[in-house]
């Protein structure tokens, strides 16, 4: 499997919980977590994951709902990339399988910013429109057009799910193409309150 021809899926994630434990809460997410078929790697600014799509996004997935598990009020920081034409694969059999991890916790509510790049084609913004109609449609996802990103709302697994079906489908056309995602559960603010300080301030 060669990164950079479309064949390697690579992520970053950045795992925020907003409380004193967060080391043992970012840290047992990771450890705990299926890295079967996968590169994984962790450094000061968050974890590095190369392998198949699916087992990347499970794999990302599954860190989410583990330290969401034990946490308030989380936030994670994600990227998904694939085609990168500077990419290297790490030295893992990424074709090496294991049965799926099941979660009790799939059904929470969270909220996402979502923001797609489908780098190198002229017609990106037709590409990312006909994406956020997709989403648009979905019955199990709330969908807002904000400045800058799309949010989503709905169960991890919805959620989920439709971002790598909006992955999938877009790489499937188009070598490079990024996803960029912010995921928030249990946060203590309104949903979807927004507060314009330009009018505030006077």
């Amino acid at each position: 499997m060669e990164c950079g021809l479309g064949n390697v899926v690579g992520a970053r994630i950045g795992l925020y919980p907003m409380q004193d434990n967060f080391i043992e809460v970012i840290l047992g997410a990771v450890k705990a977590a299926d890295k079967t078929g996968l590169a994984v790697i962790t450094d000061d600014l968050g974890t590095t994951i190369q392998g198949n799509r699916d087992q990347v996004f499970s794999f990302v997935k599954e860190v989410f709902l583990r330290a969401a598990a034990t946490s308030g009020h989380i936030v994670a920081n994600v990227l998904f990339s694939v085609g990168c034409p500077g990419d290297v694969p790490e030295n893992v059999d990424f074709n090496a399988t294991a049965p799926k991890t099941e979660l009790s916790n799939t059904d929470i509510p969270i909220a996402c910013a979502w923001s797609l790049y489908p780098l190198g084609d002229e017609n990106y913004f037709q590409v990312i429109s006909g994406e956020i109609s997709k989403a648009i449609a979905s019955a199990d996802v709330e969908v807002e057009g904000y400045h800058y990103c799309t949010r989503l709302d709905g169960t991890a697994t919805a959620v989920f799910d439709l971002l790598e079906k909006a992955f999938a489908g877009v790489s499937q056309k188009i070598r490079h193409t990024i996803i960029h995602a912010t995921f928030s559960k249990g946060s203590p603010s309104k949903a979807k309150m927004k507060i314009d300080f330009a009018k505030e301030v006077k």
